[in-house]
């Protein structure tokens, strides 16, 4: 899943007095709001990362770079939710955020965009902790995201672009792990929901958001195709194809559809998606680990239709394995256990079964756990989709 930022009025430092808002160049901050979240989309980290770094160089007591730079961050870190690169980062921007919309807020309890600000910063902070299991913290940041995001919007209800972390925090709020709502009669800090909101929210940021339209587009079609509704499911592919049409370059949209239309039995399609995703390699200059993730999920399109010499082909020419995410990597180990059971290598089939097993904990995936577990008590064979 993966991600976000607005201009903010904050104290010149020295002064400690609030600089009227049309002090600013807006529609310069504006343009390069606009250039860096294109950026971000197309998958343009480097690109973005130039943007956010301007913008803090340019505007040192506004908290739009690092804002900028908080949401790119959380953009690279929910590909791979294990990677701690990007923690120190987060957290210090983070910081340096919310001291500044603090400031702001004790100036002006009528700024709308100090809140966003804030709300932006907590926004992360959730995320973050809640990967890391640091969940009081996690819950604490959770609710300030909210009431944050909130009263930014009672100020200012056409800020409409706010509603996407919003919906997104309240969604999640809403569908917490099991292994978190088991506290949540003790702990007090679990943020609380509003599943009236949450899509909606999101939607309407989809349909008509200033700058986090096609971000929220993706993130809404990351909800809909959880779960087994298929009129949602079919919702979400379609938004995902979207996507992948406005954006070829990037990656994570193409992999995201290609997993998706295997994943509901679309295996022709998936194929097809796959081929022209490793086809446009040089064209778009795409990462060599992502070409051998779209060859894994051909492998499982393969199997799925029966093609067991052909998927052992693509398999094989698989190297970059080991650079894969946490669900990437107990994908992979789960493909080459059902293809050791279909070469008959039971005990290299089990071993590997066990070893997505003992991945639980850092890819807690209910679908690829059950398919180990089974793998495990019975010998795959191609009697039953693999997927």
């Amino acid at each position: 899943m993966y991600q976000w930022f607005l201009p903010v009025l904050i104290l010149l430092l020295g002064s400690f007095q609030a600089q009227s808002s049309q002090e600013f160049p807006w529609a310069e901050i504006a343009t390069l709001k606009v250039k860096g979240t294109e950026l971000r989309l197309r998958g343009d980290f480097a690109g973005a990362n130039r943007v956010s770094r301007q913008l803090k160089e340019t505007y040192p007591d506004l908290g739009i770079g690092y804002a900028f730079n908080l949401n790119t961050l959380v953009t690279q870190l929910s590909w791979d939710e294990q990677q701690t690169r990007f923690d120190k980062d987060i957290l210090q921007d983070a910081e340096k955020t919310l001291s500044i919309c603090r400031k702001q807020i004790d100036s002006d309890q009528g700024d709308y965009r100090a809140h966003y600000l804030c709300g932006q910063a907590h926004f992360a902070l959730t995320y973050l902790h809640a990967l890391r299991g640091n969940y009081y913290r996690a819950g604490t940041n959770g609710s300030k995201t909210i009431s944050s995001l909130e009263q930014a919007l009672k100020i200012n209800p056409e800020l409409t672009d706010a509603k996407m972390h919003l919906g997104v925090s309240y969604y999640y709020a809403d569908n917490l792990p099991s292994y978190i709502k088991v506290f949540s009669k003790l702990l007090w800090f679990i943020p609380t929901g509003n599943s009236d909101k949450s899509l909606p929210y999101v939607r309407e940021v989809a349909k008509k958001g200033k700058y986090f339209k096609d971000v929220a587009k993706y993130l809404y079609a990351s909800i809909l195709i959880e779960g087994d509704d298929e009129e949602r499911l079919a919702t979400g592919t379609t938004l995902l194809q979207e996507l992948v049409s406005s954006y070829p370059e990037n990656s994570r949209f193409q992999l995201r559809y290609i997993s998706q239309l295997g994943a509901t039995g679309r295996h022709e399609q998936s194929l097809n998606a796959a081929d022209t995703f490793i086809t446009t390699d040089e064209q778009y200059k795409r990462d060599p680990v992502d070409i051998d993730l779209a060859r894994l999920w051909v492998t499982r399109d393969l199997l799925n239709l029966k093609q067991v010499k052909k998927a052992i082909v693509t398999f094989n020419e698989i190297t970059r394995q080991v650079s894969f995410s946490a669900w990437g990597r107990a994908w992979y180990l789960l493909t080459h256990a059902q293809i050791s059971d279909l070469q008959k290598q039971r005990n290299m089939a089990k071993n590997l079964y066990n070893r997505v097993i003992k991945l639980h904990e850092k890819y807690p995936s209910s679908t690829i756990l059950s398919l180990a577990r089974a793998g495990l008590n019975q010998p795959f064979t191609l009697t039953e989709p693999p997927l």
